[in-house]
């Protein structure tokens, strides 16, 4: 198809061409084909046109006239022809891709995954997915967790209508994120492939979560790909599916995870006292370090907690104070007041410069700011630990573990603090100044036990080396997507944010950019390909510290590695009056502490889920992407074979209907109502009576014409820092 189209050519009143002029308008600047792409859409002037999103959906359809058009509508490249009625790009509403997860991964040769799962907030607007028949933005029912794919399908206007006013609106858009783990080359790390995403309400449960979690290992197992385990951002719901699931201070009976034929297990381990989490584990889990990290200073720049670490005041006065100190230039420290922010929480890179080096050593010598130190100290082995790359595994061991028991004995000595006080306004004030949250130190132990056991199955040879690469284990590509997403908007865009389909087509396009990269990696000696620049930063040293070669991981002692994370921790509480507690309760070794903890963690915190488990993975309950390509096809086959019962039973549907709508309005220029439509489009509109005549409304303009509140959401981290700061103000 032609086209370089002469621009110049067009007529000065082309924007107010209409039906038969605006065709020959069209016919005379880009060809015969074009116009007729237009005519079967009823695109009769240039504001249908600049309203229309995809022209070329409808090729995904199946009909003796869309057929027509397939055959001719090639666009070509530098990198091959690219049929746009494919529809192998198309990624629907809560619909699970394991297919194209195989084919991802068998192009790449990974057989190893890990699973992020996030959600963030959307503009809630419904929309017509036109590929689907379906509306997208209502919150996407779950059914043992999982949710329904093309649940919102009607050819009904009372239908639709009926959902505008009694349906939630998505809130939230949840996505889950497949990284894939390459075996040791040259290459970058693969990136992370978007498994699904669909509209949710902030309201399912932790078993919801984890059987959805379950049903992810089970359909990628049948790809044969194994998770390894999944990651979130710290939500509470999440933790306990991660303690549940894990057994770390929770039980669910009735779940037989530890049985299944694919669970690791860790063989002749020494049973550790400062060890926590079971032998046998079907799949593993990470928090995200990146929120864990700002979270913990968020805490600390907290305006209502008072944090105390032994003796000794934690406070961001001591880091402002270095600000202000004129014996201090920014080239000591490297900070700028605005690293103080509160209302800026997830500004990581404020936790980097935080937990420098150049701020450690003004604190150690500081007076009075040894506790804001620790605080500080344990934030960066949270780093070393989890998010920096090339930090070695022994020092990602040691870091972990120290951060777990400089946590467990300031755990024990606020909770033996408040037992000595019998007011309970002391007590919450006890429970406000201790530096850590409940779920931020849940996180510390879960994530140091996960590492320490990865490690363990990496030296007995149950998983690849390419294991050892925690920091990829995250959340952050889900984050990552979002904020591609967000970034695809137009250029004189006022919005950073999107609804549900804005985020499925950006999606699309964002994978299928992906795609090329992977083949660009797969093919560097080929010179024909379409070639992108590789940061310097994302390209792999296949020399990393952390890769280490398994004669290394055998040699490695992980029992003096715990022992000297221990010293250190007693080493960093030495000046915090926390020692002396500990040796009053007899408890200042690792074994007697550690057994001490887990006694009364086991007493306090263990959680008990008698729920039944749910075993469905089938994929036609769910319409999910391996035989809806079948029933589609028979369908779409069907329908053509006779036309005719396709007409009755859109005729007899409309009948029921009945639906009138009253205007002042006689001419719908400019929106898709029509007297008379296509047979082979009826499924996008619905038939209704408009002052008495019959008219058919496109189900898009039908979203349009029932949307009374026009709905902004605004993800831009300043522009959430400007609103936090107006509300308090």
């Amino acid at each position: 198809m032609e086209t370089n189209w002469d621009a110049s050519i067009l007529p000065n009143d082309v924007f107010i061409l209409k039906d038969n002029e605006f065709f020959e308008c069209i016919k005379h600047v880009a060809g015969d084909i074009v116009c007729e792409i237009l005519k079967i859409q009823m695109i009769d002037s240039a504001q249908v046109l600049i309203n229309s999103d995809d022209l070329l959906s409808f090729l995904q359809h199946n009909s003796p006239e869309i057929n027509f058009f397939r055959d001719k509508v090639p666009i070509r490249s530098d990198i091959g022809s690219v049929d746009l009625g494919n529809s192998n790009c198309k990624i629907s509403e809560a619909q699970f891709r394991f297919d194209k997860v195989q084919e991802y991964f068998d192009r790449i040769d990974a057989k190893y995954a890990f699973c992020s799962e996030d959600c963030t907030g959307i503009i809630r607007k419904i929309n017509y997915d036109q590929s689907t028949n379906s509306f997208v933005g209502f919150a996407t029912p779950l059914i043992n967790g999982i949710p329904v794919a093309k649940h919102y399908q009607t050819n009904s206007f009372n239908q639709l209508k009926s959902w505008f006013s009694s349906t939630d609106k998505s809130p939230l858009l949840n996505i889950h994120m497949i990284q894939p783990l390459q075996p040791a080359n040259h290459l970058p790390d693969p990136t992370a492939f978007l498994l699904s995403a669909y509209g949710v309400v902030n309201t399912y449960t932790s078993i919801e979560i984890l059987r959805r979690w379950l049903f992810i290992f089970n359909n990628s197992l049948q790809k044969k790909i194994r998770i390894i385990g999944f990651s979130t951002d710290g939500d509470s719901k999440y933790l306990r599916a991660m303690r549940l699931v894990s057994g770390f201070f929770g039980s669910l009976p009735h779940f037989k995870f530890i049985e299944h034929q694919e669970a690791f297990d860790l063989n002749n381990m020494a049973q550790w006292p400062w060890f926590f989490l079971r032998k046998k584990q079907l799949f593993l889990f990470f928090q995200d370090a990146t929120h864990l990290v700002t979270k913990w200073r968020n805490r600390l720049l907290s305006s209502t907690a008072q944090l105390i670490v032994g003796q000794q005041f934690i406070t961001i006065q001591h880091v402002a104070d270095i600000i202000e100190n004129s014996n201090y230039t920014k080239l000591d420290h490297g900070l700028n007041r605005s690293d103080l922010n509160p209302k800026d929480r997830q500004n990581y890179n404020s936790c980097v410069k935080l937990a420098s080096d150049n701020v450690l050593s003004i604190l150690l010598d500081g007076a009075d700011t040894y506790g804001t130190y620790v605080y500080l100290r344990l934030l960066q082995m949270i780093i070393l630990a989890y998010v920096e790359k090339r930090t070695r595994i022994e020092e990602r061991l040691q870091s972990a573990w120290c951060i777990v028991f400089v946590c467990r004995m300031s755990w024990l000595q606020n909770k033996q603090s408040k037992s000595t006080t019998a007011s309970t306004t002391t007590k919450t004030n006890a429970k406000s100044k201790c530096f850590f949250t409940k779920t931020a130190y849940l996180s510390v132990e879960l994530n140091a036990h996960t590492l320490l056991y990865i490690v363990l199955l990496v030296k007995q040879k149950q998983l690849p080396r390419e294991a050892l690469n925690v920091y990829l284990f995250n959340s952050q590509s889900c984050e990552s997507m979002f904020r591609n997403a967000r970034s695809l908007s137009g250029t004189y865009s006022t919005m950073v944010n999107f609804t549900a389909v804005d985020f499925l087509r950006r999606s699309q396009k964002i994978s299928l950019l992906n795609s090329i990269k992977c083949n660009q990696v797969s093919q560097q000696d080929d010179d024909n390909i379409l070639s992108f620049p590789i940061h310097h930063k994302h390209n792999r040293n296949n020399n990393l510290p952390s890769l280490q070669n398994l004669d290394d991981m055998d040699q490695l002692n992980v029992e003096k590695i715990i022992s000297n994370a221990f010293n250190q921790a007693i080493e960093l509480t030495a000046n915090l009056g926390i020692s002396k507690l500990l040796k009053e309760r007899k408890i200042f070794d690792l074994n007697s502490l550690s057994e001490y903890v887990f006694q009364e963690l086991n007493s306090s915190s263990r959680m008990f889920d008698y729920s039944i488990e749910t075993v469905d993975d089938d994929y036609d309950e769910f319409n999910l992407e391996e035989d809806e390509d079948n029933d589609k096809k028979d369908i779409m086959d069907s329908y053509s074979d006779d036309e005719e019962m396709k007409n009755n039973l859109f005729d007899n549907q409309d009948d029921e209907n009945n639906y009138n709508m009253m205007t002042v309005k006689s001419n719908f220029s400019g929106i898709k109502i029509y007297d008379h439509i296509e047979p082979c489009r009826r499924d996008a509109y619905f038939r209704i009576k408009i002052n008495n005549s019959q008219k058919y409304v496109q189900k898009q303009s039908a979203c349009w014409l029932l949307t009374d509140n026009s709905m902004r959401l605004s993800n831009d981290r300043l522009s959430r820092v400007i609103e936090t700061g107006r509300k308090e103000s």
